[in-house]
């Protein structure tokens, strides 16, 4: 039934599209857990989003193509993420003139360009990532309303307008560590008997 529905994603109806993923996510736990809603964004939207994250990286409005969202990433319904803007250098910055979506133009002029949020990542209410963004480290969080318009380094705390480091999560021997542990790339059955360690407070 899931590769019916994956199928049948391939669609122009708005309606049937949401339709599919309600079914989908009924099926196989929610965004958390279904592997099919991940193979729908890869396949029709490009858009990876790696296992256990959850959000609005399951919307394409909000999350453009060519984005990578690593694993166990809690990612606000409201926030965002860009990979193309509007021109300035072009004489109108409005999309008619520049995105084949709009029917005007044969090919689109502004490219996307590609976009690696990490594993662990924690995008706040209304935070946004702005097209010039190649990178979000593992760890990282993106504070509430922050509008990110540079790489965020790993374990990084960010907040503001536009967006800049306020703390770190961790100490720098700490984030080494997990870092090189990279404990994100287990699945939760694997992680399940060291639960200890993730719910109270991390001092390794």
């Amino acid at each position: 039934m899931n590769f019916l529905l994956y199928k049948l994603y391939n669609t122009k109806l708005a309606m049937m599209k949401k339709l599919i993923v309600k079914l989908v996510l009924m099926e196989e736990k929610g965004e958390c857990h279904s592997r099919t809603l991940r193979r729908i964004f890869n396949n029709y939207h490009n858009i990876d989003v790696g296992m256990y994250s959850y959000g609005a990286c399951f919307n394409w409005r909000l999350f453009h193509p060519g984005i990578t969202v690593g694993r166990y990433c809690s990612i606000s319904p409201t926030a965002s993420a860009r990979t193309r803007g509007h021109p300035l250098e072009f004489k109108s910055s409005h999309p008619l003139f520049f995105s084949s979506k709009m029917k005007l133009c044969k090919e689109d002029l502004v490219t996307f360009s590609p976009l690696v949020i990490g594993n662990d990542v924690w995008m706040g209410y209304n935070s946004i990532i702005l097209p010039r963004v190649e990178r979000i480290g593992d760890g990282a969080v993106i504070g509430a309303n922050a509008v990110v318009t540079d790489n965020v380094p790993p374990y990084a705390v960010v907040a503001g307008v536009p967006a800049k480091v306020i703390r770190y999560r961790f100490s720098p021997n700490t984030i080494d560590k997990l870092l090189q542990e990279k404990w994100w790339d287990k699945d939760l059955e694997e992680l399940k008997p060291h639960l200890e360690e993730f719910t109270r407070k991390y001092n390794p």
